[in-house]
């Protein structure tokens, strides 16, 4: 089940978006602020939001490769943020 050509891609997929995700995140670095650039920043936001969903979709296929189960985020808990229990 283990392809090393198309998990070698996959990793190369993963790297890239992710390099744009925190490229977008660090506009504010350059000057670029929402109060200058309104429609610029909340249309980078939204290509952030689908870069994410993909770096999302890239890490479950790598995960199916490697045939390791995928945990999504919301199933990991903190356990710093439980209610204090009296």
């Amino acid at each position: 089940m283990f392809d090393d050509s198309r998990h070698t891609r996959l990793q190369k997929r993963f790297k890239g978006l992710s390099r744009v995700a925190s490229a977008i995140s660090d506009l504010y670095i350059y000057g670029i602020y929402e109060q200058n650039f309104p429609v610029l920043v909340s249309k980078l936001d939204e290509a952030k939001v689908l870069v994410k969903k993909e770096i999302t979709e890239t890490k479950k296929e790598m995960a199916w490769l490697e045939g390791i189960e995928y945990i999504e985020d919301q199933d990991i808990t903190d356990p710093l943020k439980k209610l204090p229990e009296f």
